[in-house]
């Protein structure tokens, strides 16, 4: 039975989406979320705080996003949770989790600039 790893963020780049094509050919864009988010802390004060995610978005999701989204574009990724490990050359174990999208979608469209010959 599979087990469940689902996300939802509802967020805005950080920057523009970085495309690169690996090995056989397919093609990947990475770009972070900057989501906001409010959390009750000591003394039931409200403190306003800010995460970022890192994503990945395969093939043509990531060709569209590339083509579409720009820094400060509002998004709703859904996607998986992947995480990633290793372990430096001191020995030491190390994770990062990344969002691998199945989803992006364009809540304010900044098309690239199409460039004049």
């Amino acid at each position: 039975m599979k087990n469940l790893s689902y996300i939802i963020l509802d967020g805005n780049l950080t920057a523009d989406p970085e495309e690169k094509t690996i090995t056989g050919g397919k093609s990947l864009a990475n770009f972070t979320v900057a989501v906001n988010h409010t959390s009750n802390h000591q003394e039931g004060k409200d403190k306003e705080e800010v995460s970022f995610f890192e994503v990945e978005a395969w093939e043509k999701l990531g060709e569209n996003c590339v083509e579409y989204l720009r820094k400060g574009s509002k998004v709703t990724v859904m996607g998986n949770l992947k995480q990633n490990r290793w372990k430096t050359s001191d020995g030491e174990n190390k994770s990062k989790f990344r969002v691998i999208a199945s989803t992006v979608r364009f809540d304010s469209i900044r098309k690239k600039e199409e460039k004049v010959a």
